[in-house]
């Protein structure tokens, strides 16, 4: 309307200025229209996605990429907005699922040793340190985990490599073993093979044949001759230069800690330097301080010599090499039962170390209340729903394709049963990679969660260009609730202590409540640490954690005031 009124007025005024060359009254007239000032909503069609951005699909691959483009289509559709004017505008975003990476630190172990010896330990961890997960989300965790065999078998081709590499050394047993495919074991003969130069074989031919992975240990079988064919079997790992024997440690007599034993400890490292605050706090509470950090702290180190002054005391004549594993009770966040191994050797003992570990890096999906590995297609998968390789291509023809599959994989599946699937997809430019999709079971079919989600972005034209706004997403870590905690413990007791406990504002209208007006002091403070030198006008959307009940979220949308205060932002 405001457009046709000003066009109006303008050709009113060319009836009385019939003088005034008519270019400069144009000129004048889109002047006037090229400056409109106006508010609108406006959603991006196919056509913009395609004819204005040359896109092959019609949504942005991240919201940065919208930021920046967007404007193209606004300058290009709506030419006569100018200075002042704004618009809401809906795109579609492409937001697969948001995999999140965390790597254990030592003291995330809930045992004395710093590596998980199943898979359920990681999934009991990730339950733990991710306690307000929502369903369908991901983490990529890494990890150090004993490791397991690889079984390995020498060839004929591998003893041609022994020839090789170690010809120069032990020229006449390389040869032979060369010849006959073996390692001669007779030891009055010249080509012997000692167990240390079959060790020094099995380094040169895995270094030939295996990518070695740190701390991964090898079976190896190779034949031997005696006097007759036979076959032997050592095991190696690889230490991250060379495939070396492993030394593995038999299993021991359990030994558990009793009362008096505790009693010994204390009696006898209360005045050690360096036990001092872990004695006393081994004399308070009966058990050992695992949380790493403190002056309380029992390391392995101290613990091994705390449990020799046990074994050496109920068992003065144990022989050399007996091997005890000591079973005893500690804190790290929560009461737990660990053992730690030690051998003896001499007149002292040592810790036993009888595993290898890798570091692993595995992601989990959290799916019908528990976290576990996503549901992974196989090579035989694709085969059998119609694909000439062993990946999709089409994202559509890849959810419907997977929804039958699960349906098949689950026959008996309930409402509302949540899967979590990692599949292949081929991209023309960037190859092969792995995405994660969600389906849920409803109305008695698996449907996927669209990973094509709609998405709203404000933009404003400051005379010159289109400019985004600059709202900053954040939500909130255990960090920041300890932090929020601690800053407002001595004012809001009962609340900072839940919020402490459960890394949460709750909100169930009880003595530990939070209401809106301290959810907004609290989100003050935060901002003021994170984020000290925001500008006036910087705008913050902060999602948080609510028990209310249940677990849910919660929003609140604030923007820098000129005194420097949070403020809430009325959208």
């Amino acid at each position: 309307m405001k457009k046709t009124y000003l066009l109006i007025m303008m050709l009113v005024g060319l009836a009385f200025t019939g003088c005034e060359p008519m270019e400069d009254i144009h000129e004048e007239i889109d002047a006037q229209l090229d400056n409109v000032e106006g508010n609108i909503d406006y959603t991006l069609t196919e056509d913009d996605y395609e004819d204005i951005l040359d896109f092959n699909y019609p949504n942005f691959s991240s919201e940065d990429e919208a930021k920046e483009l967007i404007p193209i289509v606004l300058a290009e559709n709506f030419p006569a907005l100018g200075k002042g004017s704004s618009v809401k505008v809906v795109y579609h975003l492409y937001a697969p699922i948001r995999v999140e990476d965390y790597t254990l630190a030592n003291d995330d172990y809930p045992g004395s040793e710093n590596y998980f010896s199943a898979s359920s330990q990681v999934s009991t961890f990730l339950e733990q340190k991710f306690d307000t997960a929502e369903e369908g989300s991901y983490v990529e965790a890494t990890y150090n985990v004993v490791a397991t065999d690889i079984p390995y078998e020498f060839s004929d081709d591998d003893f041609d490599i022994v020839e090789d590499k170690l010809a120069d050394t032990y020229a006449d047993a390389a040869e032979s073993a060369a010849r006959y495919n073996n390692f001669d074991r007779r030891e009055d003969k010249d080509a012997y093979w000692s167990d240390e130069m079959i060790f020094e074989a099995i380094d040169a031919v895995l270094s030939e044949n295996v990518d070695g992975v740190t701390g991964q240990l090898y079976e190896v079988t190779y034949d031997v001759y005696t006097g007759s064919p036979g076959s032997e079997t050592k095991t190696v790992r690889f230490d991250g230069n060379n495939f070396v024997e492993f030394q593995t440690t038999p299993e021991g007599e359990t030994y558990v800690l009793t009362e008096s034993d505790i009693e010994l400890i204390i009696s006898d490292l209360g005045d050690v330097d360096g036990f001092g605050s872990s004695v006393s706090n081994l004399d308070n509470y009966g058990n050992f301080n695992r949380q790493s950090g403190g002056s309380t702290y029992w390391s392995d180190a101290m613990l091994a010599t705390a449990f020799e002054t046990v074994l050496q005391t109920n068992f003065p004549d144990a022989e050399d090499g007996k091997v005890y594993e000591v079973e005893y009770e500690y804190y790290q966040g929560g009461y737990y039962s660990g053992t730690l191994t030690l051998i003896k050797n001499g007149d002292s003992y040592e810790i036993a170390t009888s595993v290898s570990t890798i570091e692993e890096t595995k992601t989990y999906a959290y799916t019908n209340g528990s976290w576990n590995m996503p549901l992974t297609l196989k090579g035989e998968d694709y085969s059998e729903m119609g694909q000439s390789y062993p990946n999709f291509s089409d994202q559509d023809e890849a959810m419907y394709k997977i929804a039958i599959w699960l349906e098949m994989m689950f026959p008996y599946a309930e409402e509302g049963d949540f899967a979590a699937v990692a599949y292949d997809f081929y991209r023309s430019g960037q190859g092969v990679s792995t995405r994660y999709a969600n389906f849920i079971f409803k109305d008695g079919s698996f449907s996927d969660i669209p990973s094509v989600i709609e998405q709203t972005l404000s933009f404003g034209n400051n005379g010159s260009e289109w400019v985004p706004d600059n709202t900053i997403k954040y939500t909130l870590s255990g960090d920041d609730y300890q932090f929020i905690a601690a800053e407002l413990a001595s004012e809001y007791p009962g609340p900072t202590d839940s919020m402490a406990r459960y890394s949460n504002f709750e909100k169930r209208g009880n003595s530990s409540s939070w209401d809106d007006d301290m959810i907004l002091e609290a989100m003050n403070i935060l901002l003021d640490e994170i984020a000290p030198n925001a500008e006036v006008g910087q705008k913050y959307l902060i999602t948080y954690a609510v028990y209310n009940g249940t677990n849910t979220t919660g929003e609140i949308y604030v923007i820098k005031d000129a005194n420097g205060d949070w403020v809430l932002y009325e959208v």
